[in-house]
């Protein structure tokens, strides 16, 4: 999955915030799916809040090696693991 492609995919969701926490919930229609939701931990909700049709993959490990004391290498795999993980559990 590409960063626009989760874009696009963040209006079929509702996101609260809970702590350090993300919760997003999947719609269906106009109700909310509360059986399908999921929790991003600080890393997966930053990659969340940055997926914009602006920003690419690149973009996102340079805004995460600025914010975090990672590594680009580090930054890339955290966002590749993340995209494959919502990906897999969304099909």
């Amino acid at each position: 999955m590409e960063i626009q492609s989760l874009y696009k995919l963040k209006t079929k969701f509702v996101a609260r915030e809970v702590g350090n926490e993300l919760i997003i919930v999947p719609l269906s229609g106009n109700v909310a799916q509360m059986n399908a939701l999921f929790t991003l931990n600080e890393t997966g909700k930053f990659i969340w809040d940055n997926a914009t049709d602006n920003n690419s993959i690149e973009d996102i490990v340079m805004l995460m090696t600025d914010t975090f004391d990672i590594d680009s290498q580090t930054a890339k795999k955290d966002i590749d693991t993340f995209l494959q993980k919502l990906e897999t559990t969304l099909v």
